[in-house]
């Protein structure tokens, strides 16, 4: 039985340590062994407050 999950994913820019979505999303896809097939969708948004940029992603995939 395949289960719907979600994960959240934001970038500000501000750390040094910080990843772009792409960098975290790739290797949360690579970590889970995610398929192109169980990615049911991706959604981005942006927001600005005080100066910082700040960037996000909700990915929504299947696993068994």
């Amino acid at each position: 039985m395949e289960k719907v999950l979600t994960k959240h994913f934001q970038y500000t820019g501000l750390d040094d340590f910080d990843k772009s979505l792409d960098e975290q999303m790739n290797e949360f896809i690579a970590e889970q062994g995610i398929k192109a097939a169980d990615i049911v969708d991706v959604e981005y948004a942006a927001h600005s407050s005080g100066g910082i940029n700040t960037y996000s992603a909700l990915m929504i995939y299947k696993k068994s």
